[in-house]
């Protein structure tokens, strides 16, 4: 048996005991076994409250609950805590205003008049900059720490059973237990996303009863006091290390059915997307971050921690590898592996049919589940490259007017074709080499410093790669200037090179290093970017989450800038194709019309 099919078999376990075995296995235990209420009794034998719950006297409790812009949202949250079966003298409300442009500090004034009348104290912090939910988490903790017994963290859309925080004290006379989670139940999500928290409560609820439940949901948990401690701030998903924290300290994390948390935002497909990009980007961070677990058989922790989230984590790296092998064992001739691939193929394509507007209960439960792969690897993808180093904020992206299902498919296809377009015309280029040396002194290549994608927090800057077109040092003197027809600067070759565009292939380079896309607004130079933004509204806007292409519509729509005139008229050509993004069908039409219009521009020599 050769190495590729002992790695096929291999993969296939892994697969089949993730998804099938192990997830099969918890959700079934789950669904069957619910937990019953702590016994009262438990022995206390790590630590024990500051109360006296044998006298029937409840914990403190803090919620700590940080907020960016939830004025929809907060007025709920506010009417359901006050609603809480709670002594009202042991509980109290923080509420964090990270940055809010809108009126949500302004209602939480207002209901602390409520919460005084009914004896619950309401606190209200109004930061004037957004700095993340971490760095707010760790605000509130300085404040409440050492003031309450217990103290939970709960998202704003979320609203929670009546019964919630006596349901909590009660398990905590448990003195094992160090946190708490509950189920998590959507007031309106899509089949594949109720589908899957329906799993991960009957997958929790397992967990429990084998020792620890693998990490919280910022919806609603609550734990010991003194067990928090402030986290990283660039700690994405911190309600699961916060919690995977108590266990470390030797405590249990449990999960009571008794308790619910009901979110009341429903999410877009493309919420959905960007949100699961931050969970793969914070599973793989959590992998690294909590490897004490592998250390440790502390009440089957590592099998647990093992068999779910980590493999969860790295099982987009592992179908992709799958894929890809299945591919060339099959095309080695394997009926086997023919079938394997064919299976993959016809999965795959099922669960694209919705993004094209073809879909039922099954195909969009399938959606939801591979497209949730497609989008942790592409968020675990974006940490690798250094994205998500500020944690978590509660803000869309620049880019939040594309579909991020595009964005993934745009960049595949730039890799793809790009890859393609490399490999066909390579043979071509010593041919334009030697003549590009023979017409001309200088280097082959030109490089130039240009600007790329504008980001939130920064602005990219990359060299663009082209076959030199004009003569050697040519703006030694001048400076840099607009291009010109019948421009004296550029050579007999590089005319040439110029009105068929294929001085412009060696920038396949710059597509797969990820600097450019194949399509998309012109890169313009740095030089030029700050005077153009000052004569030209929303022109630095054109690359706002967006990559700079090789061709584009504009590009194709007129030829190179000469004037001011010429950049405002492809700021509407440049915007337009941001348009686009916004749906797969009508990325796909567009970048095809694009691509099409710049082999006929080729073809024809009209280019400039």
């Amino acid at each position: 048996m050769t190495i590729s099919w002992m790695v096929l078999i291999a993969l296939t376990l892994i697969i089949f005991y993730h998804h099938i075995i192990y997830t099969g296995l918890m959700v079934v235990w789950g669904r069957k076994s619910p937990n019953a209420l702590p016994d009262n009794d438990s022995d206390t034998d790590i630590a024990t409250l500051d109360t006296d719950h044998e006298s029937g006297e409840q914990p403190t409790v803090a919620i700590l609950i940080p907020a960016h812009n939830e004025a929809e949202f907060i007025e709920a949250k506010l009417a359901n805590l006050m609603m809480l079966d709670y002594p009202p003298e042991k509980l109290s409300v923080w509420v964090c205003c990270d940055g809010c442009s809108d009126n949500t500090a302004d209602i939480v004034a207002e209901w602390q008049t409520k919460y005084a009348k009914a004896g619950i104290r309401l606190e209200c912090m109004d930061e004037p900059d957004n700095k993340g939910k971490v760095i707010r988490i760790n605000q509130l903790l300085t404040e409440v720490k050492g003031q309450v017994d217990l103290i939970a963290m709960s998202d704003v859309s979320a609203l929670l059973s009546i019964d919630a925080l006596t349901q909590a004290a009660s398990s905590f006379r448990d003195q094992h237990i160090g946190a708490l989670t509950c189920n998590y139940l959507l007031a309106e999500a899509p089949d594949g996303e109720q589908q899957y928290w329906q799993w991960q409560n009957a997958i929790r609820q397992t967990e429990s009863q084998i020792g620890n439940v693998m990490g919280g949901n910022g919806a609603f948990y609550i734990v010991r006091a003194e067990l928090l401690s402030p986290l990283p701030e660039d700690t994405i998903n911190d309600d699961f290390i916060q919690t995977m924290l108590v266990i470390k300290q030797g405590y249990q994390v449990q999960f009571n059915h008794y308790i619910n948390s009901v979110e009341l935002s429903p999410s877009t497909d493309q919420d959905t997307y960007q949100r699961r990009q931050r969970i793969g980007a914070g599973n793989l961070q959590q992998l690294i971050r909590c490897r004490f677990v592998f250390r440790s058989s502390h009440q089957g922790a590592r099998w647990l921690f093992t068999s779910g989230k980590a493999m969860r984590t790295v099982m987009p790296f592992i179908l992709v590898g799958y894929l890809l092998l299945s591919t060339i064992l099959a095309f080695q001739g394997s009926a086997i592996a023919q079938t394997l691939l064919a299976l993959q193929l016809v999965g795959y394509s099922a669960a694209a049919l919705p993004l094209l507007g073809i879909s039922n209960k099954l195909t969009n439960k399938l959606h939801y589940f591979i497209g949730g792969y497609a989008a942790s690897l592409l968020g675990m993808t974006r940490y690798l490259m250094g994205h998500f180093r500020t944690g978590w904020r509660h803000q869309p992206p620049v880019s939040d007017y594309q579909a991020q299902s595009t964005l993934f498919m745009k960049r595949a296809s730039d890799v793809v074709l790009a890859g393609i377009g490399l490999i066909i015309t390579l043979p071509v280029w010593p041919v334009i080499a030697l003549l590009i040396k023979l017409d001309s002194p200088g280097p082959v290549f030109y490089r130039q410093m240009r600007v790329g994608k504008i980001s939130d927090q920064q602005v990219e800057l990359f060299e663009v790669i082209k076959f030199r077109s004009m003569s050697n040092n040519a703006e030694s003197a001048s400076g840099a200037t607009w291009a010109q027809q019948n421009d004296p600067r550029v050579t007999r070759i590089g005319h040439f090179l110029r009105v068929t565009r294929l001085d412009e292939l060696p920038q396949f380079i710059n597509v797969l290093k990820g600097d450019m896309a194949l399509i998309g607004p012109r890169p313009e130079r740095p030089q030029f970017c700050g005077k153009l933004q000052n004569a030209l509204p929303f022109y630095l806007e054109r690359t706002a989450g967006l990559k700079p292409g090789i061709t584009g519509l504009a590009q194709v729509s007129q030829g190179y800038d000469s004037s001011l005139e010429d950049v405002k008229s492809k700021i509407g050509f440049d915007h337009a194709y941001a348009l686009a993004l916004s749906s797969p069908l009508q990325w796909l039409k567009m970048d095809l019309f694009i691509i099409f219009k710049t082999i006929y521009i080729m073809v024809s020599k009209r280019g400039q």
